[in-house]
């Protein structure tokens, strides 16, 4: 079996599960699939709406990557330094995802143009979802601001439904057990959620479903992510073997049993 292509030049970079990346220069190198292009077309109409929280999209290089460039940088690593932590960090994420969907005003799925995605577009798909604004696939730059890589995943949905993985990964909505071994203390998590809806401009009826539609992305997310796995995908097929599942299914329990008080926390 031939070895993958990986030219001197070329520094690896640690980021997410789910693909090989490298840097050259100033560009990154990361491998393609069947929803690469249309990957490439978000990118560049966020780049032309002036939106500067996402890498652009430079086409492909001669072994069949997908070529951006190179956002520098500090990317969220688990535990979480103290900076990563705080409520500033908090609005300033929530602030990026607003502007990220706001920019999207007149994007569409070129003819023809797939998604890598979970499941079929929900009936109420809005925008086009990144999917995955966790903090280990955004940059922390040097002059503070923020920017999301890793747009692999990104599909049709719905705002909420954005909003929703962002604030349980970002709150976060974890055990205290799991927050402390990733970096937080024992947030406050009914406090730092309101923070987060503030932040982000959750209108009323949004803010009242918040909670469950959370409960329901980490299901999606738990459901999707074996579905890859029997499917055979390799990344995904790591996942489930390392037992990285585990920690949703905690956070279920903990969202059903502080339910009432997080929805309270948004009124």
């Amino acid at each position: 079996m031939t070895a993958p292509f990986q030219d001197p030049t070329e520094i690896p970079l640690r980021g997410g599960n789910v693909s090989t990346v490298v840097r050259v220069g100033e560009t990154v190198r990361r491998n393609a699939g069947p929803w690469t292009p249309t990957v490439h077309a978000l990118l560049r109409h966020l780049e032309y709406a002036g939106f500067t929280g996402s890498p652009r999209a430079l086409g492909m290089d001669e072994h069949g990557r997908e070529v951006l460039s190179y956002l520098p940088g500090e990317c969220g690593e688990y535990p979480l330094a103290p900076h990563w932590v705080t409520d500033e960090a908090l609005v300033t994420v929530a602030t990026m995802l607003r502007m990220f969907h706001d920019a999207q005003a007149g994007f569409r799925t070129p003819p023809g143009g797939v998604w890598r995605s979970f499941g079929p577009p929900p009936p109420d798909a809005e925008i086009i979802c990144h999917h995955d604004a966790a903090p280990h696939n955004v940059i922390w730059r040097p002059d503070g601001t923020l920017a999301m890589i890793d747009f692999d995943l990104a599909s049709p949905g719905s705002r909420i439904y954005d909003v929703a993985y962002a604030a349980w990964t970002w709150v976060p909505i974890f055990s205290d057990r799991d927050s402390i071994t990733l970096g937080w203390h024992r947030p406050d998590r009914p406090r730092r959620l309101r923070l987060f809806a503030d932040a982000y401009g959750l209108i009323p009826r949004d803010r009242h479903r918040l909670v469950r539609t959370i409960r329901k992305r980490i299901v999606d997310h738990v459901e999707g992510i074996r579905r890859l796995a029997t499917a055979g995908e390799p990344a995904f097929v790591r996942i489930v073997q390392k037992g990285h599942l585990r920690r949703p299914l905690r956070d279920l329990r903990l969202i059903d049993y502080e339910r009432y008080t997080l929805e309270h926390a948004l009124r």
